[in-house]
C-alpha cells in the first residue's frame, strides 16, 4: 500500500423529512475517490446526487393510491494514465481525463392495490473513446408495469426505447420476477 491514494473513500450524506403528514422527501448527496487501474498515480473522482418523494393517500389501503418521483444525477472524472501499448509496439497512449455524465428520473403511480405503473427516463453522455473527441450520447424511455402478488414478490413486464448516438435506436422487452426470502426491516414510506 502506497498511502491513502491508494484508499478507496466514498462518503455519502443522506436526509429525509415529511413537507406534510401523505408526503415524504429523500435527499442526498454522494461521492467516490480513489485509484483507477490504469497506471500509477491515477485517479477516478465520482460525485452524486439523489431525490425521491413520495405522496401516499391519508385513506391509503396497503399503501395504494400513491405517486412517486426520484431523480438520481452522476459525474465521473477518470484520470488515465499514459502507459506503452500492448506487445512489442513502441506506442505510448497518452495521459488523458474521460469525463462522463448521467442522469435518470423516474414517475411511479400505484393506481390500485398491489398495481404500480412507471416510466423512467435515462440520459448518459461521455468520453466514449480515448484520444478523440467523440461522445457517447445515449437515451433511454421505459415504461413499466408491476404487479406485487404478495409483499415478499413483485412482476414487472418493461419496454425500452434505447437511442445511441452514431449508432440508432433499439427496442427491448423485459420480464422480471423478484422475491425477498427472510425478513426484511420495514421502511415509514
Amino acid at each position: 500500500m502506497n498511502g491513502l491514494r491508494d484508499l478507496l473513500i466514498s462518503p455519502h450524506l443522506s436526509t429525509s423529512f415529511d413537507p406534510t403528514e401523505t408526503q415524504t422527501v429523500l435527499l442526498g448527496a454522494s461521492a467516490a475517490f480513489g485509484p483507477n487501474n490504469s497506471g500509477p498515480n491515477s485517479q477516478t473522482q465520482i460525485y452524486g446526487v439523489d431525490a425521491y418523494w413520495k405522496w401516499k393517500s391519508a385513506t391509503a389501503s396497503q399503501g395504494f393510491p400513491f405517486v412517486s418521483m426520484q431523480t438520481e444525477a452522476l459525474v465521473r472524472n477518470y484520470s488515465a494514465a499514459q502507459r506503452a501499448g500492448d506487445g512489442d509496439t513502441k506506442l505510448l497512449l497518452p495521459k488523458q481525463d474521460i469525463k462522463d455524465n448521467g442522469v435518470y428520473a423516474q414517475l411511479l403511480w400505484g393506481f390500485k392495490p398491489l398495481m404500480v405503473a412507471g416510466l423512467r427516463g435515462d440520459f448518459v453522455s461521455g468520453d466514449a473513446v480515448l484520444n478523440t473527441d467523440q461522445h457517447a450520447d445515449r437515451y433511454r424511455v421505459s415504461p413499466n408495469l408491476t404487479w406485487y402478488p404478495s409483499e415478499f414478490s413483485k412482476l414487472r413486464a418493461q419496454y425500452n426505447f434505447d437511442h445511441r448516438a452514431g449508432i440508432g435506436n433499439d427496442h427491448s422487452f423485459w420480464i422480471q420476477f423478484e422475491f425477498m426470502i427472510g425478513a426484511h426491516s420495514a421502511h415509514k414510506f
